[in-house]
């Protein structure tokens, strides 16, 4: 049980130096129902919960291209935030978890979604479109205390997002019942830092990834709520550990190890030993990613030439394509140019979870 007592010991004081700042403290204080809450993270003119869901239920759906069933037989599950990405164009399904999810399905493969939601109309729209991607949603818990369903504010600038993350979010409070263990035994287990910010989702989050046959962890790092002992914790000897190049000399600062004029190669060696864990991928944005496993070393890919519009579940499409493939069997260079490709082409649609567009797909060109 390799993250039991670092659950045990995380302490009152330490959940409290994780607490937002005052102004998004003020933002939940005053989101009493959710027409209170659309309104008070967002900019003027945020609408209503009616509006907000005609609007997400209007936009428009991309011919899905046929689905491959995966041949792999390992179970995978995904455990985190569930939620509503607030972007200018509208709102859309997201959190990390869900869009990898759904990306998954995309490919062909099941995944079971572990989170929690409202009971409230965006909670139950949450299951509905999830449901709609074909997705089961028997694991997500619904919130009986008044928790509203996560929501987030993101503003783009020059298709960059920066992210405005409502607390508490019901996802905050998943319980780790008997069903959810269950889930989770013996399975491929998806899962990130982020929902990790609150004591009640830590717990839950690892009892999952004590019952994983492999762990995949995305640290994906989100102001205010890093915990860099946490994140060490759970990327120590995961099977598959995937950063951004932002977030891999964070990882390496974390394990003491020297950063300064050490370029990037170097330092993904370092921290994969460090760590011990079975690959390491890196991705690069627009330059398309790095990798390194134990048995067949370090590769990279350059990336596609895309005019990017929305780069939002972008990272949660190159991993769910990329474990995807390793599940499949496929050479870690293979999986990896895949991966980019997927990655690249939802960079190029509006929202996180858009439907794979074969010809689109594969019309990318290499830089």
């Amino acid at each position: 049980m390799p993250f039991s007592a670092y659950a045990m010991s995380t302490s009152a004081s330490t959940a409290g130096a994780r607490t937002p700042p005052a102004r998004t403290r003020r933002r939940a204080s005053v989101a009493g129902s959710r027409v209170a809450s659309l309104v008070a993270v967002g900019a003027p003119n945020r609408p209503t919960t009616a509006q907000a869901l005609r609007a997400c239920r209007s936009q428009p759906r991309r011919a899905a291209s046929l689905r491959v069933e995966a041949a792999s037989g390992e179970r995978v599950a995904v455990i985190g935030e569930a939620l509503w990405d607030s972007l200018p164009a509208g709102l859309f399904l997201g959190g990390a978890p869900a869009n990898v999810a759904c990306h998954l399905n995309e490919l062909g493969r099941d995944a079971t979604v572990i989170s929690r939601v409202g009971d409230d109309e965006l909670g139950r729209e949450v299951l509905r479109r999830l449901q709609g991607r074909g997705l089961a949603t028997d694991a997500i818990q619904i919130d009986t205390g008044g928790i509203p369903t996560g929501f987030v504010v993101v503003t783009m600038e020059n298709a960059m997002p920066s992210y405005d993350i409502v607390q508490p979010s019901a996802w905050d409070a998943m319980d780790p019942t008997d069903d959810l263990v269950a889930s989770c035994e013996g399975a491929v287990v998806v899962y990130g830092s982020l929902a990790q910010r609150d004591a009640r989702s830590r717990a839950a989050i690892t009892a999952a990834a004590n019952a994983a046959a492999k762990r995949v962890f995305d640290i994906n790092l989100r102001k205010p709520f890093i915990d860099p002992e946490l994140c060490v914790e759970h990327a120590r000897g995961c099977w598959l550990l995937k950063l951004n190049d932002e977030e891999l000399p964070e990882m390496a600062k974390w394990l003491g190890l020297d950063v300064d004029g050490v370029d990037a190669k170097e330092l993904a060696y370092a921290t994969f030993n460090a760590l011990d864990c079975e690959m390491l991928c890196v991705t690069r944005g627009g330059d398309g990613a790095a990798m390194l496993t134990k048995k067949a070393g370090w590769m990279e890919h350059p990336g596609f030439q895309v005019a990017a519009v929305d780069t939002v579940g972008a990272g949660d499409s190159f991993l769910a394509t990329l474990l995807d493939r390793l599940l499949e069997g496929m050479a870690p260079e293979v999986a990896l140019e895949r991966a980019c490709r997927i990655g690249a082409f939802v960079a190029t649609q509006q929202g996180a979870t858009p439907r794979h567009d074969a010809e689109g797909i594969k019309a990318l060109k290499r830089k």
